[in-house]
């Protein structure tokens, strides 16, 4: 059986930006939607899973990247440098950004696009729901969506 939680504790505000490409290589933000079905069997209970309990593990997880500049700190096309008041970032295209170091979530990822995204999430919360088949729903505008399920 499958179950699936949306709603407003599963939305981020974030600014990234990708390289090498022509629109998004500047700063930009999104207002992401994220929906996560989880597939499992009906346990003793008659629940796949409690759904208060799963919303409120996936919200927490999220709830760290909301409103910050998401920066992909695997990319090699991004330079780093990292103090403990600042992360400079110097792009291929030779841009200069300075951001104050509690506004910047790095996360290990090559590219902050939606799919690498979508992996991401999926792995954090597998993590904490090993038994369970996850699919990540990431919506980056209303008509642009990135579905991952690891098989």
């Amino acid at each position: 059986m499958k179950l699936i939680i949306s709603g407003d504790k599963l939305t981020l505000a974030c600014a990234h930006m990708l390289s090498k490409h022509d629109k998004c290589a500047h700063v930009h933000g999104h207002n992401y939607q994220i929906e996560v079905e989880i597939e499992g069997e009906v346990d003793d209970n008659n629940m796949v899973i409690d759904f208060g309990q799963f919303k409120k593990s996936v919200s927490e997880i999220l709830k760290k990247l909301d409103h910050k500049t998401l920066l992909p700190q695997n990319s090699k096309d991004f330079n780093f440098i990292i103090t403990e008041k600042e992360i400079t970032v110097t792009t291929c295209e030779n841009k200069k950004y300075r951001f104050p170091r509690e506004d910047v979530e790095l996360l290990p990822l090559e590219a902050t696009t939606a799919e690498l995204m979508a992996i991401y999430f999926h792995d954090l919360i597998k993590d904490q729901f090993p038994k369970f088949k996850i699919t990540v729903i990431i919506s980056e505008t209303p008509t642009s969506k990135v579905i991952y399920t690891c098989e």
